[in-house]
């Protein structure tokens, strides 16, 4: 098994031509990239086809959210950009995930369940009395009824989620990857890479530990480390 194919690394940069170096810079020593809010919002379809010529595969992270029919036309202009992944929010409900998966194409449609930015004390805030895997969990399993491909959530839920799902090739993408001594930033769900990996996860999305580095191939080098070190456990 290729370690790298787990990592995908979050490009949030604003500037084009800096993301392109970056990217000319890690492509060899990863398994793709995610694209989000940040890169698309100042660089749009015309952005994100120049970061497709490198031909690794893409992640485009807009987590969208809406009225079904809003969220299923604005989908299928994306799609149309042909992304490797689409990621959309399970809280907009059965039908508007329904209507992106079947227009999908190609395109894997991942579902967001809970940001790994927020913890039970913000459920409470919204008024849901849930912890926070009864939360997912209920979101995983509208994800599952609208057959998405993959579902978006910390690793600390995979191993509960995989014996709940009945799904068996669900893809599972985790976020709030730190290696022990990096700082959580915003992040409050986090986990080593190679714990991850462990606990089921398929594809790991990280960015400051990488794109924050004063050398990024060794970061890598470290987090492929942690995945074999674990993986081997």
């Amino acid at each position: 098994m290729n370690f790298k194919d787990f990592i995908f690394c979050a490009i949030d940069f604003t500037d084009l031509e800096q993301s392109k170096k970056f990217i000319s810079k890690i492509q060899k020593h990863i398994g793709g990239i995610k694209i989000g809010l940040e890169f698309f919002s100042e660089n749009g379809p015309k952005g994100f086809l120049e970061i497709k010529k490198f031909g690794v595969p893409i992640f485009l992270d807009l987590k969208l959210k809406d009225i079904p029919n809003t969220v299923k036309r604005s989908a299928q202009n994306l799609i149309n950009l042909k992304p490797d992944y689409l990621s959309i929010h399970l809280t907009g409900g059965l039908k508007m995930v329904k209507d992106v998966v079947s227009i999908k194409n190609n395109t894997k449609i991942l579902g967001i369940s809970m940001l790994t930015s927020l913890e039970t004390s913000d459920l409470k805030s919204f008024g849901y009395n849930l912890s926070n895997l009864a939360f997912v969990e209920n979101l995983a399993k509208i994800g599952e009824k609208a057959d998405i491909d993959g579902l978006v959530s910390s690793a600390h839920e995979i191993p509960h989620l995989k014996k709940k799902l009945t799904k068996t090739n669900m893809i599972f993408v985790t976020p709030g990857i730190r290696l022990s001594k990096h700082k959580a930033n915003d992040q409050k769900r986090i986990i080593s890479p190679g714990q991850a990996i462990k606990n089921g996860s398929n594809m790991l999305i990280i960015g400051r530990s990488i794109t924050q580095s004063t050398n990024p191939i060794n970061s890598i080098k470290k987090i492929l480390e942690d995945i074999e070190k674990h993986y081997e456990d």
